[in-house]
């Protein structure tokens, strides 16, 4: 039951899925030490700030993504 499975992935999806986990890395990772500099502890950055920082980015992620497409519907159009 371990078949393997060819499939091809357009090169302009796979530049977005890049783009947006680096987005959302970024967002997270760089939220969630403001978090913990704005609880005093600018040092130790705890899970609960991740959690936080990973619901904050969702938002924005989702944001870029409508952005994205947008963007590339108005390119398709032109």
């Amino acid at each position: 039951m371990n078949e393997k499975i060819d499939f091809r992935i357009d090169v302009e999806a796979a530049k977005a899925l890049i783009h947006w986990k680096s987005l959302f890395a970024d967002e997270v990772a760089d939220s969630a030490s403001r978090l913990a500099a704005d609880s005093g502890q600018p040092q130790q950055v705890t899970l609960s700030h991740y959690r936080q920082a990973a619901q904050i980015a969702i938002r924005s992620l989702s944001a870029a993504i409508l952005d994205q497409e947008v963007s590339g519907d108005d390119q398709k159009a032109a």
